[in-house]
């Protein structure tokens, strides 16, 4: 016997399958946030760190802060790392790489470094104006031939300074919909362009200041068409090698066993972060490091041995809108410059500076000129800032320091 569906529940009853997956799929990110938490679990939290014996004083204090302050922050792991006039004073890691291994974190766990990533291409792009091979003030198509739309017309040194008026994350047709938490993978930075190449840009290129890690990525892309590498293995050659830094690297979505797992924590929970592909933004978000490897590299904005100190002063020079008013920022080419206060605001010093905040982890990132030493802190925990928690590093090692 035949029997005869109306054909309205036939399409009925493949649309709402569809429909359902469909809005999971959009969703899922927030679905995955809502499941798989667990009980923090009962664990020990000991120091490991390293340091240079004329400052066992410092470290002792330092290794004390990394304790006190993973509790406060209620980080799986804590690390970080000092320099001073280019030596590696002191390292220290506490806490947990991996909760599930019950693998402690150690001075070598790399962290994502979020926007501190702006800092590392800032310092590749000085290598290149060093070696005259970039005129900033040039259109990018003059680079990036096939490059179309508004975005032809800005220029290198408006990408860095965040005045090109190219647009930041937004929501797509895509899954997730959510940008930020991309999934897709991206082969060159060219490629990475694509997701803003057709937007208007927001306002009149060099009239505004506008914060956008899509609009920084122009300068990985720049990099790749001047020298024919790869952003990654640009990087590497020039910058990571040379500067022996063993730890950093772009994020390539396979995990090494020295990567820190990262994490949501609340209520005493845990959970890792929903799995994202960071190849959308490796220019001006996708990097990890060892906090070792970026007081290493931070060395550069002080005694640069890559290229001159004139091209250091052009990259930490602070930067001015086309009405000659300066940005709201104090942002340079890929630095934040200003001035900031020590020991309790008894000293007042100038910084260049680029903090980051990752999918599951968080960086800051300070070079104080003036006394030569470089800061960074890493954390494998999903939140917007420190709370304050690295200027009580940075002050346990100044008073260690000779003042005039």
């Amino acid at each position: 016997m035949t029997t005869n569906i109306p054909r309205r529940w036939l399409v009925t009853g493949l649309l709402i399958p569809a429909i359902a997956v469909a809005a999971f799929k959009l969703f899922e990110p927030v679905v995955v946030y809502n499941a798989g938490w667990r009980d923090l679990p009962d664990a020990q939290y000991l120091v490991d760190s390293r340091h240079l014996t004329e400052w066992e004083d410092a470290a002792g204090k330092a290794d004390a802060w990394l304790l006190e302050s993973r509790e406060k922050l209620g980080t799986p792991a804590l690390s970080a790392a000092i320099s001073i006039d280019g030596e590696l004073v002191w390292a220290g890691a506490v806490g947990y790489s991996d909760l599930d291994a019950a693998s402690t974190a150690s001075p070598d766990t790399t962290f994502r470094i979020g926007s501190s990533s702006k800092a590392v291409t800032s310092v590749a792009m000085g290598v290149l104006i060093e070696s005259g091979a970039i005129d900033l003030d040039a259109p990018i198509s003059d680079y990036i031939s096939d490059l179309s739309g508004p975005l032809s017309s800005v220029t290198t040194r408006q990408a860095m300074n965040h005045t090109a008026g190219v647009r930041d994350y937004g929501i797509c047709l895509c899954f997730p919909i959510w940008e930020y938490y991309n999934r897709s993978y991206y082969e060159t930075q060219r490629e990475t362009l694509g997701i803003v190449e057709g937007s208007d840009l927001l306002f009149v290129p060099g009239e505004r200041f506008f914060y956008t890690s899509y609009g920084y990525n122009v300068t990985g892309a720049v990099i790749e068409s001047v020298t024919g590498k790869g952003f990654n293995d640009y990087l590497k050659d020039s910058v990571f090698v040379p500067l022996g830094l063993d730890g950093i690297r772009v994020d390539s979505g396979t995990p090494r066993a020295t990567d820190a797992v990262f994490y949501e924590l609340a209520n005493g929970r845990f959970k890792p972060v929903f799995q994202v592909d960071n190849s959308n933004k490796l220019p001006s978000g996708g990097i990890l490091a060892t906090p070792s490897d970026l007081v290493q590299l931070g060395q550069q904005m002080i005694a640069p041995t890559l290229f001159s100190s004139d091209t250091r002063d052009q990259l930490v020079r602070r930067q001015f809108l086309a009405d000659g008013e300066p940005n709201p920022q104090g942002y340079a080419l890929g630095w934040r410059t200003g001035e900031t206060q020590l020991l309790r605001g008894t000293i007042t010093t100038p910084v260049y500076h680029h903090h980051g905040v990752a999918y599951g982890a968080v960086s800051h990132f300070s070079v104080y000129p003036q006394i030569g030493m470089v800061v960074s802190v890493m954390m494998n925990k999903n939140q917007g800032d420190f709370d304050g928690v690295p200027a009580q590093l940075v002050d346990l090692f100044v008073t260690g320091l000779q003042w005039d």
